[in-house]
Parts: C-alpha cells; sequence; structure tokens
C-alpha cells in the first residue's frame, strides 16, 4: 500500500475500490474494504502491523467498497441507505460473482456473510478516534448514498465514487445534477488531498474534468432523445464515450456493459422515468 502521510495507507491498484486505513492513538479506522476475499485478508495482515481495528467506515452501497468487510472484526459506520442496500442484497447471486475473481475466493466466500453498518447516518458525522477525526459527509452523486470522508489532522478526503479519475465513469444508477452538487462541496472542502473511488490519486484541479465528463454523458444521451430514439434503441446505439478513459484495474471487457448500463440510467432520468 502507499503511505500518503505519517499515519494514512491507500491502496489504488487493485480490482476493486481504492480503500485505506488511518493509524490513529488508539487503533486503526478502515475506510472502505477490498472486493476480493484474497485481498482483504492481505490487508488485515497488513493492519495487524498497526494495531486493532476499531472501526470500519463504508462510503457507499456497491458491493466493491464492503464485501471485505465481514474478514474485519469491527463495527461498519455507513449512511443509511448503505446498510439498507447491504441487507438487501441477493446473497447467493454477490457471492457466486466474487467467487469468479479468482482461485482463492470460492473456499474464503464460504458462510459467507456481510458486516453490515450498525451505526447510521442520514446527512453527516463525526467520530473521534484518538487523535483523529474523521467526518463523514452525504453527498448523493453517483448513488444516493454517498459519502466523502474527510481525514481532517491528514488533510485528506476520501471522495469513494464521486470521482473516477482517469478511468472511465460509472453512472448505472447515478443522478448527475446532484454529482456535479457534489463535486462542487468537494471543492469546498479544507482538504486538498483526493483519494477517488477508482483510479490514482489526485487533486481539486481534476474536479473540473471530472464534472465536464458527467455533462458530456448528459448531452450524449439527450441528443439521442431529442433524436426521438427510443430506450431500447439508444441502449443498443449508444457506444463511443467509453473510449475517452481506460476501464479501472480489474474491468478489462467491461466497457460495452458499462456503456449500456450508463444509457439506460441516463435515459430514464432525462425522461422522467426512475422507476426502473
Amino acid at each position: 500500500m502507499q503511505q500518503l502521510t505519517r499515519n494514512l495507507f491507500v491502496e489504488t491498484e487493485i480490482r476493486g475500490c481504492n480503500h485505506g486505513f488511518v493509524t490513529t492513538s488508539d487503533g486503526v479506522v478502515l475506510i472502505d474494504t477490498p472486493h476480493k476475499p484474497s485481498d482483504a485478508l492481505k490487508l488485515k495482515a497488513v493492519i495487524a502491523k498497526h494495531g486493532p481495528v476499531r472501526y470500519i467506515l463504508n462510503t457507499e452501497p456497491h458491493g466493491d467498497h464492503w464485501t471485505g468487510n465481514t474478514f474485519f472484526d469491527a463495527p461498519v459506520i455507513a449512511h443509511e441507505g448503505v446498510r439498507e442496500r447491504i441487507l438487501a442484497t441477493n446473497l447467493e447471486e454477490h457471492v457466486a460473482r466474487v467467487a469468479t475473481f479468482g482461485p482463492e475466493e470460492p473456499k474464503l466466500l464460504e458462510g459467507y456473510r456481510p458486516n453490515a453498518p450498525i451505526i447510521t447516518f442520514k446527512n453527516g458525522m463525526s467520530l473521534h478516534v484518538g487523535n483523529h477525526t474523521f467526518e463523514m459527509i452525504h453527498m448523493p452523486g453517483h448513488t444516493a448514498y454517498q459519502a466523502a470522508i474527510c481525514v481532517k489532522e491528514e488533510g485528506v478526503v476520501f471522495t469513494s465514487d464521486n470521482i473516477f479519475h482517469k478511468c472511465h465513469t460509472w453512472l448505472q444508477e447515478a443522478n448527475p445534477d446532484l454529482w456535479l452538487v457534489a463535486l462542487e462541496s468537494l471543492r469546498k472542502l479544507d482538504e486538498d488531498v483526493l483519494v477517488p473511488g477508482h483510479g490514482p490519486l489526485c487533486g481539486k484541479d481534476y474536479l473540473d474534468e471530472q464534472g465536464s465528463f458527467i455533462q458530456e454523458w448528459k448531452a450524449y444521451v439527450q441528443s439521442a432523445i431529442d433524436r426521438g430514439m427510443t430506450k431500447d434503441e439508444a441502449i443498443e446505439r449508444l457506444t463511443d464515450m467509453t473510449d475517452r478513459y481506460p476501464m479501472d484495474v480489474g474491468q478489462d471487457g467491461m466497457a460495452p456493459v458499462v456503456m449500456k448500463r450508463n444509457v439506460a440510467n441516463l435515459y430514464d432520468y432525462l425522461t422522467g422515468d426512475r422507476s426502473t
């Protein structure tokens, strides 16, 4: 893992979301967890050198941010919507998918049960652990339940998937207008170092590029609607936007699927059909 500050470590180069941990004077706080069980166990071994895990903070409801929770004996904190989504997950389907990620995974997933949040917030909360303060701020955009995690003493913010730095952006359930608001909220934070949900570390200078890409996606799908395309036609015919950025680590070959999901969601959003 990359040691970003004296107390903060991050991982940006394995399959799944970026995640990290902070060593405080009263144990370790983990921010999101690996998607692959084998990676979670490797992370557990690394953290063991720094002390016990006191809390896990999850930034959003997608499985690449919380699947690894179960491999740590620590309470989880997240937005209330994240808890609801985890508890509603079809575990059989989830486990079957994660089991395809490598030969080690099926054995590690036997008897899998998620470690869901037991402490939740709606708009935000602050957590004080030892000599560190973690400010959790609800910032809907990529999903309705995104949270930014500011590590105040380290000058770092985990943005979750409201930033995809130099890799392709998933908008499969996004509210693009709220996402643009979230980017402006990130700009106003005191912290200048950003740990994106996917891609390498960045600063606030990337916020304009992320926002421009979301606006371009909206205009791209709106143009198809204006030309009279049905949703099914748009899903099949709009194929160009994934060429701008590469897919993130471990997502090779997924560009066509992401394209279709993004188009389907934005078509519904722009036509006012949010029933699906």
